[in-house]
């Protein structure tokens, strides 16, 4: 960011946060660093928080955000690329943004198992957070966030109270785990 307090009308503000696993996320560093340096630069101020992945050439390179930060960023932004971790992604929602999701993959060496993929899944199934399953469609919802101010909002008046909200992330969770083989 340049400095201001707020990103201006013409240069909103687009936030990618990978989370604190020790794995890198690389690919989503890298799929929206191509983004910004084929013209997204000049539409938008990014922050990125990297992890353990190597710092972007592009916009704003933070390896870790404290907490605050972190709400204060998401708040003020356009859109928010991050990993499918619930945390993340229940903070994302709580704060009024629809986020806009990569889930680390095992295959890629970015997490130890599937869980953020098949999670992410049951999430988008339900309209809770928008997936992308490659850099071209990431690429194309991120253009489509400038076009569309409010394409990645959540109503805060509609969405359910936080206990039937915990309850229901609770359940999904717990979907998700192995049954345990009987003796």
């Amino acid at each position: 960011m340049t400095g201001r307090d707020e990103p201006s009308p013409e240069r909103p503000l687009i936030v990618v946060a990978v989370g604190t696993d020790h794995h890198p996320f690389g690919r989503v560093i890298d799929w929206v660093d191509r983004w910004l340096a084929r013209g997204g630069a000049d539409r938008v101020e990014c922050v990125m928080q990297h992890g353990s992945a190597p710092a972007p050439r592009w916009g704003e390179p933070r390896a870790f955000l404290e907490h605050a930060e972190f709400t204060d960023l998401v708040a003020r932004a356009r859109v928010v690329v991050c990993h499918g971790g619930p945390a993340t992604i229940a903070e994302c929602r709580r704060l009024g943004r629809l986020p806009l999701v990569v889930p680390r993959r095992p295959e890629y060496g970015e997490h130890v198992d599937n869980h953020q993929v098949l999670f992410t899944a049951r999430l988008a199934d339900k309209k809770l957070v928008q997936l992308a399953s490659s850099e071209d469609e990431l690429a194309a919802l991120l253009d489509d966030a400038l076009a569309d101010r409010d394409r990645f909002t959540v109503d805060l008046d509609s969405a359910l109270p936080v206990a039937a909200a915990v309850r229901r992330f609770e359940e999904l969770v717990a979907s998700l785990a192995p049954t345990p083989a009987r003796p």
